[in-house]
This record gives C-alpha cells, sequence and structure tokens, in this order.
C-alpha cells in the first residue's frame, strides 16, 4: 500500500513563510482543538435552528414542531455538554499524565543515584 503525499510549490511557498504551521499537521492536541471546536459549533447551530423552526413553524400543527423543535435543541445541548465534558476530562488527564512521568522521572533519578552510590561502596 503506497500512499504517495503531494505537496505542491504553493503549498511549500505557504509553509516556508509560516514554518510553525507545519508542526500542527502531527500535533494531536490542535487536530483534538480543532473537532472540539467544529462539535461545538454544530451544537450552537442546532439550538439556534431549534429556535428558528420554533418561530417560523408557529402556526404549524403544534405536537410535530415542538417535538423537532425539542429534538433538535436538547441534541445541540447535548454536544455542548460533551464537548465540556471531553474539555474537563482532557485537562485532567493531562495533569494526571505529567504528575506520572514526573513520578516516573523522580523514580529514576533515584534508582541511577543508588546504584551509583552502591557501584562506589563495592570499590571500596
Amino acid at each position: 500500500m503506497n500512499n504517495e503525499v503531494k505537496v505542491t510549490e504553493e503549498e511549500l511557498a505557504f509553509y516556508r513563510k509560516h514554518p510553525e504551521l507545519v508542526h500542527a499537521f502531527g500535533d494531536r492536541a490542535t487536530i483534538h482543538r480543532f473537532v472540539l471546536i467544529a462539535v461545538f459549533v454544530v451544537g450552537f447551530l442546532l439550538v439556534v435552528g431549534s429556535k428558528v423552526v420554533k418561530y417560523v413553524y408557529a402556526d404549524a400543527y403544534a405536537p410535530v414542531v415542538e417535538l423537532t423543535v425539542d429534538l433538535i435543541f436538547e441534541l445541540g445541548v447535548a454536544l455542548w455538554g460533551g464537548v465540556a465534558t471531553t474539555v474537563l476530562l482532557q485537562d485532567y488527564v493531562e495533569k494526571k499524565h505529567r504528575e506520572g512521568r514526573e513520578y516516573q522521572q523522580e523514580v529514576m533519578r533515584q534508582l541511577a543515584n543508588n546504584q551509583k552510590e552502591n557501584h562506589k561502596e563495592g570499590e571500596s
């Protein structure tokens, strides 16, 4: 399976002017941020759309319009809640990962120091 990537001269010229953007392609945080923003915007549009439907079809058959408005609104709010939960969980997971890495590095540092001390004692 050969997935050859083609980059045009125009694209290369753009990235020569903006080299900081090249790193955004492989950055998971940037991709997650983009997806979260997109989902948030879709949720916002659904909430706004539900209100538009409510006022545009105010004279229509009430139970069907009300059900449609409620479903669209609830879907939009659910997307907002999903984004908020994801952001909070990502911050929590990132904090725990950082704490875990710091703990791991401290243990490794102390083990290395103990090994050096034991090695020196063995030479004496």
